[in-house]
């Protein structure tokens, strides 16, 4: 091999190893940032009679009979007040009028994180699930288990978990961290709607801003999709 072929072997590694510790490293974060953890079934029942009820309630709330989640643009971070995934699950399971407003379909929400940071999957992200007044119709809800914020971001398990899935599925579908929210600021999302007066305002004390504010940038240094 002449000299200057073995220079120009080198000039072309030097380049390459430069190339990945800069700019060009980045490809390679967004691909395992974007990775589908495992996510666990746990399916609740959601026959055709629940499905109608969702219709309605969508034709109600959002001005059109449908039941079908149709390119979702907000994920909404909940906890669930409950300290297991099967709690949650028992909780949404059952086809019962919610406690609030006595309305039907019963609440649900699409995925859960446990306190061990596993993802479990209750709905089908092409459903609709009564999870936020006035972003249902556009939003998946992900519910964490735990009894506040702070139960959460004080779980590095948890926490870790939660943001691996959330930012796989955000890539998904082409969610900005932006429009990832916590269920108390969704009266400030650009999507919320709501026709009933009576639902109008409502919303939960669930992950707060100060607290999503963490939970964002946690999120955005995972890198961009």
């Amino acid at each position: 091999m002449s000299r200057v072929l073995i220079a120009v072997i080198a000039i072309a590694a030097a380049v390459g190893a430069s190339a990945g510790s800069g700019a060009g490293a980045a490809p390679s974060a967004t691909s395992a940032a974007a990775t589908k953890p495992p996510i666990h079934k746990m399916l609740i029942p959601f026959p055709k009679k629940r499905k109608r009820e969702t219709a309605a309630y969508s034709k109600d709330h959002y001005g059109q009979y449908k039941w079908r989640l149709v390119d979702p643009k907000v994920i909404v971070i909940h906890y669930a007040v409950a300290g297991s995934i099967s709690a949650i699950f028992n909780t949404f399971a059952p086809d019962r009028p919610d406690v609030e407003f006595h309305q039907l379909p019963g609440v649900c929400s699409h995925y859960a994180v446990a306190a061990s940071g596993a993802v479990y999957k209750f709905v089908p992200p092409t459903i609709r699930c009564r999870h936020t007044v006035g972003l249902n119709y556009i939003a998946i809800g992900v519910e964490h288990v735990g009894f506040s914020d702070q139960d959460i971001l004080n779980r590095p398990a948890q926490l870790n978990g939660s943001l691996q899935f959330v930012q796989w599925l955000r890539c998904r579908f082409g969610i900005p961290v932006s429009n990832v929210i916590g269920h108390n600021e969704s009266l400030s999302s650009p999507y919320y709607k709501e026709l009933d007066p009576r639902f109008k305002g409502q919303t939960h004390g669930d992950w707060n801003h100060a607290d999503m504010q963490i939970y964002r940038s946690d999120l955005a240094k995972l890198g961009s999709c």
